[in-house]
């Protein structure tokens, strides 16, 4: 009991001393007392299991030695991977973005400068299109960004997943496609969202034949503050 008293003692003594030592080398690495708690709590529980370790190991000099240096290397790790987790995720949605680059990214993520609100980045594809991942009435769509199209326009398949019922369509409008000619069904969609950008009834088309996948076109495009093209990005901006 007295050497478990002496033990916690000297242990509370030691996060005391580190937290201390954090707060004057590195205050940067802490900044709010969430994050204390947490790295106190990672020690302490690196302490408990590398302590059963060494606890059962008493007679395995060699081995608990080992065990130990294992045990030092994992918190070592662990306080890396905690110190610099704002840099891994951001590392990540760079990876996702190279993997997925219909997937819109905010520019904060990508590490630029938003200065004109809220703002999306959209990669080039390898097809040399932009292919944007979003919402129409909350359902998720495809889109094939076309800066030529008048409307956004939804193929039947999709219109069906957003909530518009064939029956309920009337295709009495003419669009030149590449197959020809063919009559599209106006209608006005609820909210279309891409990356978090929400434009409200949004005016666009349904076509039930013609279009293989749904277009992205300039009336949710030109309801936006502002859209730019470079050589391998969209951005959009609210």
């Amino acid at each position: 009991m007295r050497n478990a008293l002496g033990f916690f003692a000297v242990f509370a003594l030691i996060v005391a001393a580190l937290m201390l030592g954090i707060g004057l080398l590195a205050p940067n690495l802490l900044p709010n007392p969430d994050d204390r708690g947490q790295f106190v709590f990672l020690i302490i529980l690196v302490t408990m299991i590398s302590t059963g370790i060494f606890s059962g190991s008493r007679a395995r000099i060699g081995l608990a030695l080992r065990q130990g240096v294992i045990w030092i290397g994992i918190f070592l790790l662990l306080v890396t991977l905690f110190a610099f987790r704002q840099d891994f995720v951001f590392v990540g949605k760079k990876v996702m973005g190279e993997l997925s680059p219909s997937r819109p990214q905010a520019l904060s993520d990508l590490g630029e400068v938003n200065q004109s609100g809220s703002a999306v980045a959209i990669r080039k594809a390898s097809d040399g299109h932009f292919w944007a991942e979003g919402s129409v009435n909350n359902t998720h769509v495809r889109f094939m960004v076309d800066t030529g199209a008048s409307k956004v326009a939804l193929t039947l398949s999709d219109a069906r997943r957003a909530g518009y019922r064939k029956e309920d369509l009337h295709f009495v409008v003419p669009v030149n496609t590449a197959s020809g000619q063919v009559f599209a069904a106006p209608i006005q969609i609820e909210t279309l969202s891409i990356g978090g950008l929400g434009v409200r009834n949004v005016d666009a088309l349904v076509l039930d034949k013609g279009l293989d996948t749904s277009l992205l076109g300039m009336s949710y495009l030109g309801r936006l503050s502002r859209f730019e093209a470079s050589r391998d990005q969209l951005i959009l901006r609210r």
